[in-house]
């Protein structure tokens, strides 16, 4: 069924309607600068609710609560130095950091931990719409549980247009990837959780001490620390193959009418066949990262079997698109 209609241009009014619907407890699909955000009401148990119902979200995977500056997030958390100059580093903008919470904050957004992921977005829809509310808003990826990110209005409608009331339609996400997350709990020890758009050694530079990257496989089964560590995630309905950075498959392979075949930059191969596509003309990572989950949302829906993607560079930004990928194409043993 067409859910179009639930997608509504960013007007004075629209936002104005919106805003009433999360005063009202209600979840509406949001632009972020890194992908579309269902949001809710942070500080109130029946939103939150929601939110986890409309994505049939398990408890166990916690839930990023963004505010509209540090000042208002400090009335929730209990802050630190590193927490005040990453923030004025990158904030607004694609980082999220774990700290310890307030008891203002639900154990229901932090899956029953001490800790709330928090972040100050960039995009205008977002932060208008937070400059109207007097409460900060959860909001994980608009999507149902473990499928690709969306990063235009129209993926929300289709994927979730049954069960949300509006999607406010912000045009394309800047960066098309999640938000770094790094840990910092323990501040003399930073962590970095999950790779996004702020890199590794961004951070470093601004803390001055070395972060590290998390590396240790994910107990599936155990509260998260933090959004987007399960194992399988961002999971198209097709079966995803990686191929190594630089990697092309065999004539075969790439003719056979079922499978996608997905490459960082226009390949010399096969460019005239209609399943051979890429993701950037010269294989530039921010325009790779930028068109990654729109084209895995496109070819879904053109029913291949199977998605053959070649994984980037892993450096910078390549490690963000290659833990995306890794995810997406990870078997469960329940498989």
């Amino acid at each position: 069924m067409d859910h179009s209609s639930k997608v509504l241009e960013a007007t004075a009014a629209n936002l104005a309607h919106c805003a009433e619907l999360l005063r009202g407890d209600e979840v509406v699909g949001m632009p972020t600068e890194t992908v579309y955000g269902l949001a809710g009401n942070a500080l109130n148990e029946v939103s939150v609710r929601k939110i986890f119902a409309v994505k049939g979200r398990p408890l166990l995977d916690p839930l990023i609560v963004h505010f509209s500056d540090l000042a208002a997030a400090e009335a929730h958390i209990e802050t630190n130095d590193s927490v005040r100059q990453l923030a004025a580093a990158f904030w607004p903008g694609p980082l999220t950091m774990i700290v310890p919470k307030q008891a203002s904050i639900p154990d229901l957004v932090t899956a029953g931990l001490p800790s709330v992921a928090i972040r100050v977005p960039q995009h205008p829809v977002f932060r208008t719409i937070l400059e109207r509310l007097d409460f900060p808003l959860a909001a994980p990826s608009a999507n149902p549980f473990g499928y690709v990110s969306p990063t235009r209005a129209s993926h929300v409608a289709h994927t979730l247009g049954s069960r949300i009331q509006a999607v406010l339609d912000g045009g394309a996400c800047d960066f098309g990837l999640e938000s770094t997350i790094v840990d910092l709990r323990n501040p003399q020890v930073p962590v970095i959780l999950r790779h996004g758009p702020i890199t590794q050694a961004q951070i470093n530079q601004i803390l001055q001490v070395e972060v590290t990257a998390h590396s240790g496989a994910s107990n599936d089964t155990a509260p998260q620390s933090a959004p987007g560590l399960l194992t399988k995630h961002y999971s198209p309905r097709a079966r995803v193959t990686l191929l190594a950075h630089g990697e092309t498959l065999t004539a075969d392979a790439a003719l056979d009418p079922g499978i996608a075949v997905v490459c960082n930059q226009q390949p010399t191969w096969h460019t005239d066949q209609p399943n051979i596509f890429w993701l950037s003309e010269t294989g530039e990572l921010n325009e790779i990262a930028h068109n990654l989950f729109e084209l895995i949302q496109r070819l879904d829906q053109q029913d291949y079997q199977q998605l053959c993607i070649e994984q980037a560079a892993e450096e910078g930004l390549g490690q963000a698109i290659n833990d995306r990928l890794r995810r997406a194409a990870a078997k469960l043993k329940a498989e």
